[in-house]
């Protein structure tokens, strides 16, 4: 095995139901069988079996949703990276969407520890008509000074393809230095997250109501948030904050907001906790 963890897994829609047509997972990563939180499509938990990211760990991840298929994808718990002296820990995960498919893809927060490197590079092949939800959050972990940002770096890279067409490059370069906190990088805030849309729904008005509807609740001066328009049917939400709780919530209100106005679906509470 070249990798600390493998998973593939396929899910296809059969008369009028999703199911996981193909699961294979190696090393690491596993998933939990699938729970049908929506009655016709299937929410998956993966889960990390060794605790936590070391040096040179290297882990994969390929999911396939198929024509007119849904499926919603989280994560049992944190990713925590920890010390990593020699090499970066690198995940990589590959999404292929097909024609009119629905992924939400919601993994927990990632926590890097002290002197912590990682690389997340995550591609994404979609098709006509077919729909995204993504998510990141990235928080510092703690140290034994009890000061913040005490991670090396963090790398993470969101590709995604139309027909093989590049539509949206998204880089994301932490480096922490003296200026950390400073204006035009995090300025005095600690954790950043962000909320990927794209839907062929998603034009000006629903972005209008979408930013409308977070700012009713635009009372916490422990977070700041965005939202940008993407080339054809997409919107980023964009957040920082001081802590992670704040970010999730935000997070879950836009999800929310999202599933009920684009997939005519109530929010499901996919949390353990």
């Amino acid at each position: 095995m070249s990798y600390t963890g493998l998973l593939e897994l396929t899910a296809q829609k059969k008369a009028l139901r999703t199911i996981l047509s193909d699961c294979y997972y190696e090393g690491a990563l596993k998933i939990t069988r699938p729970v049908y939180l929506d009655m016709n499509s299937p929410s998956v938990y993966l889960i990390h079996v060794g605790g936590g990211y070391v040096d040179g760990d290297r882990y994969v991840t390929n999911i396939s949703v198929e024509e007119e298929a849904e499926l919603a994808v989280t994560t049992q718990s944190h990713t925590k990276v920890y010390k990593t002296p020699n090499e970066p820990v690198v995940q990589v995960t590959n999404i292929t969407l097909g024609k009119g498919s629905v992924l939400e893809y919601m993994p927990d927060p990632l926590i890097a520890y002290e002197q912590a490197r990682f690389i997340q590079e995550t591609t994404v092949y979609i098709d006509d008509d077919a729909s995204f939800f993504y998510s990141d959050i990235i928080t510092p972990g703690w140290a034994k000074d009890g000061s913040l940002f005490r991670y090396d770096w963090i790398r993470s890279k969101l590709k995604v393809y139309h027909k093989e067409k590049l539509v949206l490059f998204d880089h994301l370069m932490l480096e922490p230095d003296a200026e950390m906190n400073g204006l035009l990088q995090m300025d005095g805030y600690t954790h950043v997250g962000m909320l990927l849309i794209l839907h062929h729904a998603v034009d000006k008005g629903f972005i209008d109501r979408l930013y409308e509807h977070l700012q009713e609740d635009d009372t916490n001066s422990e977070r700041c948030f965005g939202l940008s328009a993407l080339p054809g049917n997409g919107v980023i939400v964009r957040i920082l904050a001081r802590s992670t709780g704040i970010i999730e919530k935000l997070i879950i209100s836009a999800h929310a907001f999202a599933r009920k106005q684009l997939l005519n679906k109530e929010y499901a509470n996919w949390r353990k906790y």
